[in-house]
């Protein structure tokens, strides 16, 4: 049994979430006279708005989302993403006057990029930035557990849900995709490890990239039990939610499912020397 009231709650911030997103930033910000992006810039930031309002609706309340880059205390930093979803209590935030911003990677439940109609090249280049910025997830100092679904050790290599997950939002992928499930691997620069893949492609005109296990189920991590995980596309036939509800659905579990660990202020300050001392006698 489903709830009606959350499946109609749920297709209307799925209705504002296409329109606002298909139709209503490209009438703004689209010159028709010209046939070009008028303010690129904030048409790419208004963009972003929507899609960050969407995953507020299917993300756990205690988690906000933003935008800004990724570091580690291993001197990581990734380019700028278009998505952070972060725990919004145990996230130390360092802003630059400009104010962009750095997230410490420990405390990270998600990464994503956000476009609208995408080349076969972007699409590539797109997958193998949102490849990187996994990997620096792997770059802990000191691992430090504050909550994880299982008991053990911090453990990304074999323990997905150690692991940073990473979506790409787009309007539409505008290249042939009538064998795209086996071509995507091969998108990948060789050095990309399977586990670091995308976890999810959420495409609003073609579909919900995924996995699928050995049971036929889908899967939002590219590898479980040591096992690399083939590709999925699921597409809308007469439900047109269906690609959107799974989307909400993996999201939700992708970020309840995620290690929560402990940002160690003193790893990323490094040695604390100097300054001068007096005591009680």
């Amino acid at each position: 049994m489903s709830s009606e009231i959350f499946n109609c709650l749920f297709r209307e911030r799925a209705d504002i979430f296409r329109a606002a997103f298909s139709t209503v930033s490209t009438d703004v910000f689209y010159d028709q006279e010209n046939k070009c992006l008028r303010h690129a810039g904030e048409y790419g930031m208004y963009r972003e708005s929507i899609v960050r309002d969407f995953l507020k609706f299917i993300t756990p309340r205690g988690l906000d989302v933003s935008t800004g880059f990724i570091i580690s205390a291993m001197e990581d930093v990734s380019t700028q993403c278009d998505i952070v979803i972060f725990d919004s209590k145990m996230t130390p935030m360092y802003e630059e006057g400009d104010r962009q911003r750095f997230f410490p990677i420990e405390s990270i439940f998600c990464v994503g990029e956000v476009k609208s109609k995408i080349s076969k090249l972007q699409f590539a280049d797109t997958l193998n930035k949102l490849a990187a910025v996994k990997a620096i997830g792997e770059r802990i100092k000191s691992p430090s557990v504050i909550r994880r679904m299982h008991p053990g050790n911090f453990d990304p290599v074999n323990y997905p849900f150690d692991l940073v997950p990473s979506v790409l939002i787009c309007q539409k992928l505008d290249f042939d995709l009538s064998n795209i499930e086996n071509e995507i691997d091969g998108m990948y620069s060789p050095d990309v490890q399977h586990r670091h893949k995308h976890n999810l492609i959420l495409s609003l005109s073609d579909g919900l990239f995924s996995y699928f296990g050995p049971d036929g189920l889908n899967v939002a991590y590219p590898m479980v039990k040591g096992a690399n995980l083939k590709h999925r596309i699921i597409w809308p036939g007469e439900n047109t939610y269906t690609h959107l509800q799974l989307f909400g659905s993996f999201m939700f579990m992708l970020t309840t499912h995620k290690t929560l660990l402990y940002p160690e202020f003193s790893d990323y300050l490094g040695g604390i020397d100097g300054g001068f001392k007096r005591e009680q006698a």
